[in-house]
């Protein structure tokens, strides 16, 4: 039995959490800026885990799942659903975010805002 191809498959089913090896870790505590009336907060981990929350108006929502990255973008996969109308977890099922320098940049409809590192 060779390992070559089973090492191979275990090494491809790990997170990817570097865009390339020019790019910096991406893991880290980032806050959303250039979004008029919307806080929110991202913390990426080493593992591929992430927390998030966002607050817009009366209405916010709290997201847990696993991020990876992938062509310059890194893709959040929300595990938490939206539990009303109000609750704005569901801006985190598969949120893409282009990775620009110093910036993790989404689009909300609204204009580019920037998830930035503290």
């Amino acid at each position: 039995m060779e390992l070559k191809p089973l090492l191979f498959a275990a090494l491809m089913s790990l997170p990817v959490t570097q865009a390339s090896a020019e790019t910096p870790p991406l893991d880290g505590h980032y806050y959303l800026t250039g979004a008029m009336e919307m806080g929110a907060e991202l913390l990426l981990r080493k593992d591929g885990t992430f927390d998030a929350g966002v607050a817009y108006g009366s209405a916010d929502g709290f997201a847990k799942g696993t991020w990876r990255v992938e062509n310059n973008t890194v893709t959040l996969k929300s595990e938490t659903k939206a539990a009303s109308n109000s609750d704005l977890s569901g801006l985190f099922q598969d949120l893409q975010l282009a990775i620009e320098p110093n910036c993790l940049a989404v689009d909300f409809g609204n204009g580019k805002a920037c998830f930035r590192r503290q």
